[in-house]
């Protein structure tokens, strides 16, 4: 990849990115650079896409909606992976020595991280399963609970805009002289 200039990694790549350093174009020297230390890389960069990044949920618009994408991001990110990975190491005869250690370290304790992975893989479900049922339940009661206030409303209205009703039996009137029901005349 030595003989690949700039213009050739970015017809590969599709890139039409320009690096300057100090107000001087550096793409043909240090974009060849970094590009290749990209591309070297590539493995270890992540698997999750930007709308899967916990800065969406600045971008919620209301409680619930912001609660949506928690537990969206909850149910995406909640496993414990144990998938391989390359092992970071330094140039040179001890970097490469070092990272030979690290692997074989990593293939004699693996057994031992899958099986405390998968106790909190299961542990991360039942409790991401528990907020959705309960986020669930929630928004049921809410919903149930507003169209109950809105049944009570158009009641209340509906009564204020009626004359009172007279009582069925009305009861006799006191006179002014303290009987009851004695006609004054």
């Amino acid at each position: 990849m030595s003989s690949l200039t700039w213009a050739d990694l970015k017809c590969q790549l599709g890139s039409d990115m320009e690096l300057f350093v100090a107000g001087k174009d550096r793409s043909s020297d240090i974009g060849v650079e970094l590009t290749r230390r990209s591309i070297r890389h590539q493995g270890a960069l992540s698997p999750w896409s930007p709308a899967d990044s916990a800065l969406t949920l600045k971008e919620s618009t209301s409680p619930d909606d912001y609660l949506d994408r928690t537990v969206r991001l909850m149910r995406l990110r909640g496993a414990v992976s144990t998938e391989a990975f390359p092992i970071p190491g330094r140039s040179g005869a001890a970097g490469t020595l070092l990272r030979k250690i690290k692997t074989i370290l990593w293939k004699l304790l693996r057994y031992q991280h899958d099986r405390m992975a998968f106790q909190q893989n299961a542990i991360n479900e039942l409790i991401i399963g528990s907020i959705e049922f309960q986020q669930s339940v929630s928004k049921q009661t809410v919903g149930d609970l507003e169209r109950r206030v809105a049944q009570l409303e158009t009641e209340l209205a509906s009564l204020r805009n009626t004359p009172p009703k007279p009582p069925a039996h009305p009861s006799p009137l006191p006179s002014p002289s303290g009987g009851e029901g004695e006609d004054p005349s």
